[in-house]
């Protein structure tokens, strides 16, 4: 059964007092606060243990895109606060691993980002195997500063890896008109950065993106 997905609300800054005021004012209307790659770096582990403080009760995912000590960087990450983090898809299988027995002795959440992996259905064949259950499907910052535009085969891609038994995050770029494209799937979460940061009234436009959701998926 379908079900509409949860909204994550990515925070892509490089210094942290944007990012908790950002934080704080969307949080109403979006599920999952994503402490972003660049904020990772930026301000480390203290973005998310003050986000924690923040929102005690918000969803929290750090955008580590962890390429090694995956179970290092995983238990870092939630014992500050993360509910989820993410391991880049290059990793070696090791670190694939190490990752996912810590999100699973914290009772966490550990997602493989997708950026820049050639041969997505091969890797993920062996990422089920040992468990991985969640993806992050990513149009990245780059690819889309070079016209890359979302296509049929990235919506193949999609499903074939719900097919196989993944929950999909998807992200890169998405706005309230392009939500539409992904509505055939059971996608898990959309991910929206500057299409609610950078608006006018990025509360507004985050309700917004909830009820385009809405619309799209509550009523299949």
């Amino acid at each position: 059964m379908s079900s509409v997905p949860l909204l994550q609300c990515a925070m892509d800054y490089i210094s942290l007092w944007p990012a908790l005021a950002m934080s704080l004012k969307v949080a109403p209307e979006v599920d999952i606060i994503e402490i972003g790659t660049p904020l990772c770096k930026a301000a480390g582990l203290d973005a998310i243990r003050a986000v924690r403080e923040l929102l005690p009760d918000k969803l929290i995912l750090a955008d580590f895109k962890t390429p090694d000590v995956g179970g290092l960087e995983a238990k870092m990450a939630f014992d500050a606060g993360a509910d989820m983090m993410t391991v880049i898809g290059g990793a070696a299988l090791a670190t694939v691993s190490s990752a996912l027995e810590a999100a699973r002795a914290a009772n966490k959440e550990m997602l493989m980002e997708l950026t820049g992996v050639r041969d997505i259905v091969a890797r993920a064949s062996e990422w089920r195997e040992i468990g991985v259950e969640r993806m992050v499907y990513h149009r990245g910052w780059d690819e889309q500063a070079f016209s890359r535009q979302w296509v049929e085969e990235d919506l193949n891609t999609v499903r074939q890896l719900i097919d196989m038994g993944f929950k999909v995050t998807v992200t890169g770029g998405i706005t309230t008109e392009t939500l539409s494209f992904f509505q055939p799937l059971d996608v898990s979460v959309v991910i929206c950065g500057r299409g609610i940061r950078e608006a006018a009234d990025p509360l507004h436009a985050a309700r917004a993106f909830r009820r385009e959701m809405q619309r799209l998926w509550g009523n299949r």
